[in-house]
């Protein structure tokens, strides 16, 4: 499952901006490795209190085309997998260029209590801006609802547990699967300017006869400053559904 290192410890600053550099390989249940470089950067307002809007403008790299990355994460192209037996050489090109633009609105519900965790919600809309003839993008828009839960222990532990559903665009002559994604982990403040944090990934395939991917992602976080914070994790696949191995790092600035 491809995914972006977003900070981990909650913050409300007005303006926000952050960029990372995710890459990843794999072979996803098929024949061949799909290597995949994610740079998504994003905007981050929070205009009113509890709500929080970011808008992410990516640049994808891509090796070969036998996947393509949806608003629920990576999917299978079985009719490239069938031209492994005939045309190797027509899926292992790279290709690059923008990816898909992502648009997401959240709402604190409820904010923590001694007894009560953080409830948030959120609508996910990606933009099919990526290009579908090079493999880039479905083409299609997909839909995203979530909810976000968080709940600090003893200070300087924080529990997190999202769960997603994820309405995903078909292209033509392609039938896509919905996907329910979920996530849960946790962060602890080693000290005040280090923490660390470890995460367990989940979700149902998108594609047909493909596994349900499965990863484990751990990682830790700096600041720098009171505005500046550096993140950095890696990841191991569990499942032939998520890629070997990613690896990410980025930065966090807000206003």
């Amino acid at each position: 499952m491809l995914t972006s290192v977003a900070p981990v410890l909650a913050e409300d600053p007005l303006w926000a901006i952050s960029g990372f550099i995710n890459y990843s390989r794999g072979d996803y249940g098929t024949s061949k490795d799909t290597t995949l470089l994610y740079i998504p950067f994003t905007l981050r307002v929070t205009p009113l209190e509890r709500v929080t809007v970011s808008l992410t403008v990516p640049y994808l790299e891509q090796t070969t085309q036998t996947v393509f990355l949806t608003g629920g994460g990576v999917a299978v192209r079985k009719e490239k997998v069938r031209e492994l037996q005939t045309a190797r050489e027509r899926v292992t090109r790279t290709e690059r260029g923008l990816g898909d633009v992502l648009l997401k609105g959240q709402y604190v519900l409820l904010e923590e209590r001694p007894t009560f965790p953080e409830i948030g919600s959120y609508l996910k809309i990606k933009f099919p801006t990526a290009d579908e003839e090079r493999g880039l993008g479905t083409g299609e828009f997909d839909e995203t609802l979530g909810l976000d839960l968080s709940k600090t222990f003893l200070e300087r532990l924080v529990a997190y547990l999202t769960l997603a559903y994820t309405f995903t665009g078909s292209p033509p002559g392609t039938e896509l699967h919905n996907s329910f994604t979920w996530s849960v982990g946790a962060a602890y403040v080693v000290t005040k300017p280090f923490s660390v944090f470890a995460f367990l990934d989940g979700a149902t395939a998108i594609a047909a006869g493909q596994e349900d991917p499965l990863e484990l992602r751990v990682g830790a976080e700096y600041r720098l400053t009171e505005a500046l914070k550096l993140t950095g994790s890696a990841g191991a696949g569990l499942s032939r559904g998520s890629p070997d191995y990613d690896v990410a790092g980025g930065f966090a600035v807000r206003f």
